[in-house]
Formats: structure tokens, C-alpha cells, sequence
């Protein structure tokens, strides 16, 4: 417990010194060293598969359960650059995503993800104050060349435009909001992967994935669940 408060006490320290840039940056270079490189290491003499559940076999099915969580893929290490929790350590969704999204790269994916991590204290969805709104979506980019990547999120703040970036405005408890998201023109052909990054309650989800079964062009609707795989 020593050593936790140790190091979210010089985490804060340069938080209050570093330049937001440079804060990130620093971040990324002692998770890499401190994570990472062990953690690809461990990887080569210990491995841990997800628990999968499917119906019948097939070649995903089978690469699935050929996964192995605890090694760090590339999409684990540009999510981090980026601020995104999803394959740090504490999370690690993104080992099972470069499985899933194996070959996939250079293709002219259509990807929307609902919520974008914002850290404002007055969201329940609040990441807390060292959080990196949007960092996903800019993940997907780097990740997805050729790739179209959509974001909705409650907090409008941190909504925002950039090359082959679009964000809107939805509140997932509000019924409105979702029927209006999917009326955006860029979203009515629907996408190719759908990532449910928002608030996890029984009503929000039932909400969201009524429009997610509008959705019919849809290849993938990925739930984020728990903490680890």
C-alpha cells in the first residue's frame, strides 16, 4: 500500500509541474518500463486465455481461445501512448481486440465508440482529473489507417473534429439523444464496429442497444465489461 501511495503521489507532483504534453509523456515512458517490457517478458513463459462463450466453432472462435491476455500487443501500447486505460494493466481489453481485429488494418472500417472518457467531476461517467478525453478515438486512428472513427459522448466539452474524426452529443439514459445520434447523416449507413464505452447500467443499456439493432450494416457491437479478461 506503501508503494501505491507512492507513486500516485509523484503521479500528482507531475500532474501539478509537467506541461499536459509532457505529462502524458512521461506517463507513457515509465508504463512502458515499469509494464510493459516485464510484462512482454512474464508473457513468453505464462499465459492466461479470455473466457469465451460461443455458439458452434469457427476460425474466431479458435483464435479466441489461442489469445493470450497477458501478452501486450501493439494496439495495447498505442492505446496507452494515446491516455487510454484499455490495455495498461488494470484494463487489458485491447489484447483481445488485436485478436478480433486481426487482418483488419488497412481496411475502410466505419468505427463509432460511445463514451469518450471525460474527466469532469460533475459526470457520473467522470474519469477523475488525470483522465485523457477522446484518447481512444485518436488509438483507432493511428491503429486503423484507412478507418472512418466516430465518438458520441454526454460531455460536450470534449467533443471535437479532426481528420478522419467526428464527434457527437448523446446522453445514453435519454432516448431523444440516442434517435438523434443515429439520425446524423455519417452514421445512417451504418458501421462496422461499435464500441459500448459508456455507462454500464441496466437502463442506459437497454436504451443504446435498441439502436444498435437499427443497426443492421453492423459487424461487430463490443461490450466493455469489468476490469480485466
Amino acid at each position: 500500500m506503501t508503494g501505491v501511495r507512492f507513486i500516485g503521489s509523484v503521479r500528482n507532483f507531475l500532474w501539478r509541474t509537467l506541461p499536459p504534453t509532457a505529462y502524458h509523456h512521461a506517463r507513457y515512458s515509465c508504463r512502458n518500463c515499469s509494464f510493459f517490457l516485464p510484462q512482454t517478458i512474464s508473457a513468453r513463459f505464462h499465459a492466461a486465455t479470455p473466457e469465451v462463450h460461443t455458439f458452434g466453432s469457427g476460425d474466431l472462435n479458435t483464435r479466441l481461445h489461442k489469445a493470450n491476455v497477458l501478452a501486450p500487443t501493439r494496439m495495447c501500447r498505442t492505446m496507452t501512448r494515446y491516455g487510454s486505460d484499455k490495455g495498461s494493466g488494470w484494463h487489458n481489453y485491447t489484447t483481445v481486440y488485436s485478436t478480433l481485429f486481426r487482418g483488419w488494418h488497412d481496411r475502410p472500417l466505419r468505427i463509432l465508440e460511445l463514451g469518450l472518457g471525460t474527466n469532469n467531476p460533475g459526470l457520473m461517467s467522470s474519469m477523475g482529473s488525470h483522465g485523457v478525453p477522446d484518447a481512444s478515438l485518436r488509438g483507432w486512428r493511428e491503429i486503423f489507417p484507412s478507418a472512418l472513427i466516430y465518438g458520441a459522448d454526454i460531455d460536450r466539452d470534449i467533443l471535437f473534429q479532426e481528420e478522419r474524426i467526428k464527434t457527437f452529443y448523446c446522453d445514453q439514459l435519454d432516448a431523444t439523444a440516442i434517435k438523434n445520434l443515429w439520425s446524423q447523416p455519417e452514421l445512417r449507413d451504418g458501421m462496422n464496429v461499435i464500441i459500448n464505452d459508456g455507462l454500464r447500467t441496466l437502463r442506459c443499456e437497454r436504451l443504446v442497444s435498441g439502436g444498435f439493432a437499427r443497426q443492421s450494416p453492423s459487424r461487430w457491437v463490443l461490450y466493455r465489461r469489468g476490469h480485466r479478461l
